[in-house]
């Protein structure tokens, strides 16, 4: 209902006492007495209503007579209303950027939050980059153990070879040795040749053997190096990766990109408690203005109107606020009627038997009495 009423009248202070309920004839002046009263006390709230609407109906008048000046006043004010209730109801409808607790901490730290930002970014860099560098030094040991295997492959194969350089030779001075003994062959130069032949062979048998073992060496040593800067390479990453996982537990993020994300959100979060709490203050600004003005036109209810500032703003609101309003009155002026016809009746109905009253005829003059205290007239203009 547009324009309730500010507080509920009080009731009017009838009631029926010491009467006995005893009928004349088919007379039950209890019953009587009691839709009386009944009818008063609607009566009594019907023209408080009444005098309500009449009022705020007085109050749309003042308004339409009220000087340029404070109209002009009165409309920036309500239309500012209208503008800064919206802006803060389509705050109270915008999901929470952020949970509480995480604005709180955020609040809390927030002088601190930039740099952990950076620490993290950083950090998780360096973690990508240990990471590959862990990744490149296991490939160079697993490298190294096949360059080492295979070095010990080749010195077995030249071992082999050594020996059958040896056999060839003791084959060759053998051999030239019994034909010079046999047929009296010269076969010194044979000898010198196969000799000869031996250790060139045997030289190369040798040098190689030697560089594939200084190949074993080397990878051996290389691995031990390996292994000795993966350690530290270790060591790094599980430090830095504790204060990694710190961080991701102090802020509750899985990441850094999460944590730059939830800051975003917290900024634009701060930015909108302070873009609320300035349309609060602009809200109760402009509220008072309002107020203000339509007090200082002797309005009867100046803050009701805090309530239809769509209706200052929109003329054809303000017609239909009226129209409904004069609807009202006339609905109450007719329930009003009814119900001082209804105290008529029962009045005379009560008088025409008031000779089967007996003792009862002083307190229900009694309740007559106050019942007549009542303004019977009905106001007829609207």
């Amino acid at each position: 209902m547009l324009f309730k009423r500010k507080k509920k009248t009080d009731e009017t202070q009838l009631h029926i006492e010491s009467i006995p309920d005893e009928s004349t004839k088919g007379f039950n002046v209890v019953e009587i007495c009691e839709q009386m009263v009944d009818a008063a006390r609607e009566l009594e709230d019907n023209r408080a209503e009444y005098a309500l609407v009449t009022n705020y109906l007085t109050d749309i008048e003042r308004m339409e007579n009220m000087s340029e000046t404070d109209k002009k006043t009165m409309n920036d004010a309500a239309a500012n209303i209208l503008t800064l209730e919206k802006t803060r109801s389509d705050f109270l409808k915008t999901k929470n950027r952020i949970s509480d607790s995480q604005y709180a901490q955020m609040q809390q730290l927030e002088e601190e939050i930039p740099r952990a930002i950076k620490r993290l970014e950083k950090n998780e860099s360096c973690l990508n980059l240990i990471n590959k560098d862990l990744r490149y030094l296991e490939g160079e040991k697993v490298q190294f153990d096949i360059d080492g295997e295979y070095a010990k492959g080749r010195q077995k194969t030249f071992r082999v070879y050594a020996v059958l350089l040896v056999v060839f030779f003791a084959v060759v001075v053998t051999v030239c040795t019994l034909m010079q003994l046999v047929y009296g062959v010269d076969t010194t130069v044979f000898m010198l040749i196969g000799a000869l032949l031996s250790a060139v062979a045997g030289s190369f048998v040798l040098l190689t053997y030697q560089s594939y073992s200084d190949e074993v060496k080397s990878a051996a040593a290389s691995k031990n190096k390996a292994v000795a800067l993966e350690n530290r390479v270790k060591i790094k990453y599980v430090s830095i990766k504790n204060a990694v996982d710190y961080t991701y537990e102090k802020y509750n993020v899985k990441n850094s990109k999460e944590f730059v994300y939830n800051y975003e959100q917290y900024l634009l979060a701060v930015k909108d408690k302070e873009r609320f709490r300035r349309t609060n203050e602009d809200l109760e600004y402009n509220s008072k203005k309002l107020v203000s003005v339509l007090t200082k036109n002797n309005f009867y209810d100046a803050r009701v109107w805090l309530n239809y500032t769509n209706a200052i703003v929109d003329h054809k609101e303000m017609v239909e606020q009226k129209h409904e309003l004069i609807v009202r009155r006339q609905k109450l002026r007719g329930r009003m009627s009814f119900n001082v016809e209804t105290i008529t009746r029962l009045r005379r109905e009560i008088l025409s038997h008031r000779s089967e009253l007996g003792d009862r005829i002083h307190e229900v003059n009694r309740i007559l009495n106050k019942i007549a205290e009542l303004d019977m007239e009905v106001q007829s203009e609207d």
